[in-house]
Protein backbone atom coordinates (compact mmCIF):
# COMPACT_ATOMS: atom_id res chain seq x y z
CA UNK A 1 0.00 0.00 0.00
CA UNK A 2 2.70 2.24 0.63
CA UNK A 3 4.21 2.43 -3.10
CA UNK A 4 0.59 2.85 -4.59
CA UNK A 5 1.64 7.07 -4.85
CA UNK A 6 4.88 6.20 -6.68
CA UNK A 7 3.83 3.25 -9.15
CA UNK A 8 3.13 4.40 -12.75
CA UNK A 9 2.33 0.79 -13.77
CA UNK A 10 1.07 -1.82 -11.10
CA UNK A 11 -1.24 0.07 -9.10
CA UNK A 12 -4.19 -2.31 -9.31
CA UNK A 13 -2.55 -5.81 -8.82
CA UNK A 14 -1.05 -4.41 -5.58
CA UNK A 15 -4.50 -2.87 -4.97
CA UNK A 16 -6.17 -6.64 -5.18
CA UNK A 17 -3.26 -8.48 -3.63
CA UNK A 18 -3.68 -5.38 -0.68
CA UNK A 19 -7.74 -6.09 -0.53
CA UNK A 20 -7.22 -9.78 -0.36
CA UNK A 21 -4.62 -9.82 2.49
CA UNK A 22 -5.98 -7.53 4.62
CA UNK A 23 -9.28 -9.35 4.19
CA UNK A 24 -7.60 -12.69 4.89
CA UNK A 25 -5.74 -11.37 7.50
CA UNK A 26 -8.79 -10.18 9.10
CA UNK A 27 -10.80 -13.30 9.22
CA UNK A 28 -7.47 -15.26 10.65
CA UNK A 29 -7.25 -12.55 13.53
CA UNK A 30 -10.82 -13.13 13.75
CA UNK A 31 -10.32 -16.71 14.35
CA UNK A 32 -7.53 -16.01 16.44
CA UNK A 33 -9.58 -14.43 19.23
CA UNK A 34 -12.37 -16.57 19.20
CA UNK A 35 -9.92 -19.75 19.24
CA UNK A 36 -8.32 -17.51 22.07
CA UNK A 37 -12.03 -17.88 24.22
CA UNK A 38 -12.41 -21.26 23.06
CA UNK A 39 -10.99 -23.59 20.22
CA UNK A 40 -14.69 -24.67 19.36
CA UNK A 41 -15.77 -21.17 18.51
CA UNK A 42 -13.84 -21.11 14.93
CA UNK A 43 -15.61 -24.21 13.83
CA UNK A 44 -19.14 -23.79 11.50
CA UNK A 45 -19.97 -27.24 12.97
CA UNK A 46 -19.37 -27.42 16.44
CA UNK A 47 -21.28 -30.87 16.65
CA UNK A 48 -18.56 -32.13 13.88
CA UNK A 49 -15.99 -30.25 15.33
CA UNK A 50 -16.99 -32.21 18.91
CA UNK A 51 -16.69 -35.64 17.05
CA UNK A 52 -13.55 -35.06 15.95
CA UNK A 53 -12.04 -33.55 18.65
CA UNK A 54 -12.65 -36.99 20.60
CA UNK A 55 -11.26 -38.80 17.79
CA UNK A 56 -8.30 -36.83 18.02
CA UNK A 57 -8.05 -37.98 21.36
CA UNK A 58 -8.77 -41.64 21.57
CA UNK A 59 -6.26 -41.46 18.66
CA UNK A 60 -3.87 -39.46 20.10
CA UNK A 61 -3.47 -36.99 17.26
CA UNK A 62 -1.91 -33.37 17.24
CA UNK A 63 -5.08 -32.02 15.27
CA UNK A 64 -8.78 -32.18 14.55
CA UNK A 65 -7.71 -31.90 11.01
CA UNK A 66 -5.47 -34.86 11.18
CA UNK A 67 -8.95 -36.82 12.10
CA UNK A 68 -11.12 -34.77 9.54
CA UNK A 69 -9.22 -32.59 7.00
CA UNK A 70 -13.10 -31.59 5.40
CA UNK A 71 -14.34 -29.44 8.51
CA UNK A 72 -15.27 -26.00 8.02
CA UNK A 73 -14.58 -22.83 9.88
CA UNK A 74 -16.38 -19.78 10.25
CA UNK A 75 -16.38 -16.79 7.84
CA UNK A 76 -14.88 -13.23 9.44
CA UNK A 77 -19.40 -12.47 8.92
CA UNK A 78 -20.13 -14.90 11.46
CA UNK A 79 -16.60 -14.86 13.25
CA UNK A 80 -17.76 -11.42 14.37
CA UNK A 81 -21.11 -12.47 15.63
CA UNK A 82 -19.53 -15.10 17.71
CA UNK A 83 -16.81 -12.65 19.16
CA UNK A 84 -19.75 -10.20 20.31
CA UNK A 85 -22.34 -12.36 21.25
CA UNK A 86 -20.07 -15.32 22.79
CA UNK A 87 -17.25 -13.76 23.94
CA UNK A 88 -18.36 -10.51 24.54
CA UNK A 89 -15.47 -8.46 22.63
CA UNK A 90 -17.29 -5.34 20.49
CA UNK A 91 -16.05 -4.78 17.51
CA UNK A 92 -15.91 -1.36 16.21
CA UNK A 93 -18.84 -0.41 13.60
CA UNK A 94 -16.26 1.57 11.62
CA UNK A 95 -14.48 -1.14 11.38
CA UNK A 96 -17.11 -3.94 10.08
CA UNK A 97 -18.39 -0.82 7.86
CA UNK A 98 -14.45 -1.10 6.28
CA UNK A 99 -14.34 -4.83 6.24
CA UNK A 100 -18.28 -5.54 4.80
CA UNK A 101 -17.35 -2.73 2.34
CA UNK A 102 -13.29 -4.40 1.43
CA UNK A 103 -15.21 -8.34 1.37
CA UNK A 104 -17.69 -6.91 -1.21
CA UNK A 105 -14.62 -5.67 -3.40
CA UNK A 106 -13.18 -9.06 -2.52
CA UNK A 107 -16.11 -10.72 -3.91
CA UNK A 108 -15.69 -8.77 -6.94
CA UNK A 109 -11.99 -9.47 -7.68
CA UNK A 110 -12.27 -13.01 -7.05
CA UNK A 111 -15.45 -13.57 -8.76
CA UNK A 112 -15.70 -11.44 -11.37
CA UNK A 113 -13.88 -8.38 -12.30
CA UNK A 114 -13.83 -4.42 -10.88
CA UNK A 115 -14.03 -1.63 -13.48
CA UNK A 116 -12.94 2.05 -12.05
CA UNK A 117 -12.66 5.22 -13.04
CA UNK A 118 -9.63 6.97 -11.35
CA UNK A 119 -11.63 8.78 -9.14
CA UNK A 120 -13.21 5.60 -7.88
CA UNK A 121 -9.95 3.53 -7.53
CA UNK A 122 -8.35 6.54 -5.54
CA UNK A 123 -11.47 6.26 -2.73
CA UNK A 124 -10.74 2.74 -2.82
CA UNK A 125 -7.62 3.19 -1.68
CA UNK A 126 -8.10 5.67 1.09
CA UNK A 127 -10.81 3.03 1.96
CA UNK A 128 -8.32 0.37 2.09
CA UNK A 129 -5.94 2.47 4.02
CA UNK A 130 -8.57 3.69 6.55
CA UNK A 131 -9.45 -0.34 6.82
CA UNK A 132 -6.09 -0.86 7.33
CA UNK A 133 -5.55 1.22 10.33
CA UNK A 134 -8.96 0.34 12.33
CA UNK A 135 -7.52 -3.32 11.67
CA UNK A 136 -4.58 -2.66 13.69
CA UNK A 137 -5.88 -0.58 16.03
CA UNK A 138 -8.25 -2.60 16.90
CA UNK A 139 -6.13 -5.89 16.83
CA UNK A 140 -3.39 -4.32 18.57
CA UNK A 141 -5.83 -4.39 21.52
CA UNK A 142 -6.10 -8.09 21.69
CA UNK A 143 -3.03 -9.26 20.40
CA UNK A 144 0.35 -9.14 22.09
CA UNK A 145 2.98 -7.44 20.28
CA UNK A 146 0.94 -7.30 16.70
CA UNK A 147 2.19 -3.87 15.39
CA UNK A 148 6.27 -5.39 16.06
CA UNK A 149 4.34 -8.73 14.27
CA UNK A 150 3.72 -6.53 11.50
CA UNK A 151 6.68 -4.35 10.79
CA UNK A 152 8.77 -7.84 11.29
CA UNK A 153 6.60 -9.64 8.49
CA UNK A 154 7.22 -6.70 5.76
CA UNK A 155 11.04 -7.79 5.95
CA UNK A 156 11.23 -11.36 4.97
CA UNK A 157 14.48 -12.62 4.27
CA UNK A 158 15.08 -16.16 2.54
CA UNK A 159 17.84 -18.41 2.66
CA UNK A 160 19.18 -16.88 -0.12
CA UNK A 161 19.34 -13.36 0.77
CA UNK A 162 20.95 -14.50 4.19
CA UNK A 163 23.91 -16.25 2.43
CA UNK A 164 24.32 -14.38 -0.81
CA UNK A 165 26.17 -11.58 -0.12
CA UNK A 166 24.82 -8.06 -0.98
CA UNK A 167 26.66 -7.31 -4.32
CA UNK A 168 25.19 -4.12 -5.15
CA UNK A 169 26.77 -2.95 -1.18
CA UNK A 170 29.66 -4.11 -2.07
CA UNK A 171 30.43 -2.34 -5.12
CA UNK A 172 29.09 0.89 -2.95
CA UNK A 173 32.07 0.46 -0.85
CA UNK A 174 34.41 -0.35 -3.22
CA UNK A 175 34.10 3.09 -5.05
CA UNK A 176 33.74 4.64 -2.07
CA UNK A 177 37.27 3.17 -1.48
CA UNK A 178 38.39 3.91 -4.71
CA UNK A 179 37.55 7.88 -4.08
CA UNK A 180 39.02 7.51 -0.95
CA UNK A 181 42.22 6.41 -2.20
CA UNK A 182 41.84 8.99 -5.05
CA UNK A 183 41.67 11.69 -2.88
CA UNK A 184 44.45 10.68 -1.00
CA UNK A 185 46.81 10.55 -3.59
CA UNK A 186 45.60 14.50 -4.00
CA UNK A 187 47.72 14.76 -1.49
CA UNK A 188 44.47 15.71 0.56
CA UNK A 189 44.86 13.33 3.27
CA UNK A 190 43.82 10.59 4.80
CA UNK A 191 39.77 9.40 5.07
Amino acid sequence: METFDYLVRGAEHRAKDAILSINHANELLFKLLLKENNEYLIFSDIAKYMNAKKKMIEQNKNSVFDIAPGLQTVGFTEAIKRLELLCEINVPDSLKRSLMYLNKKRNEITHYEINMEQGEFDDLMNKLQKSYELTVEFFSRHVDELENLIDEARFEMTADDFFEPDVEAMADEAYIDYLEGAYEDLGEGKW
